[in-house]
């Protein structure tokens, strides 16, 4: 006996919901990242310009994922309130890291 299966029904779509929970948790996932990579910039490094540090993350990570500009301050701004680095009291471009 044979059994007859339609094949013309649509594929269960994937609901706004879960597509907004999923950019999230990438976004959240990409932040670590980037933070993770200023602080090695940063150890090694101990004192550096911010557009220096802006341009080192990207040389490192562009090959993982899209940057943007706005995550990565978001992040040193993360990273400044944790007190893994800080801001020069004289000069706001050069950021210093802490142990």
């Amino acid at each position: 006996e044979k059994i007859r299966i339609n094949l013309n029904v649509p594929c269960k779509s994937v609901e706004q919901k879960d597509i907004h929970n999923l950019h999230r948790t990438i976004d959240t996932h990409r932040q670590i990242i980037i933070q993770a990579a200023i602080i090695r910039i940063m150890k090694a490094r101990q004192t550096l310009k911010y557009a220096l540090l802006v341009q080192e993350i990207i040389q490192q990570l562009s090959s993982c994922f899209e940057l943007k500009i706005l995550m990565i301050k978001e992040c040193i701004d993360i990273l400044i309130e944790k007190e893994y680095i800080e801001r020069q009291p004289n000069e706001h471009d050069i950021l210093r890291y802490l142990v």
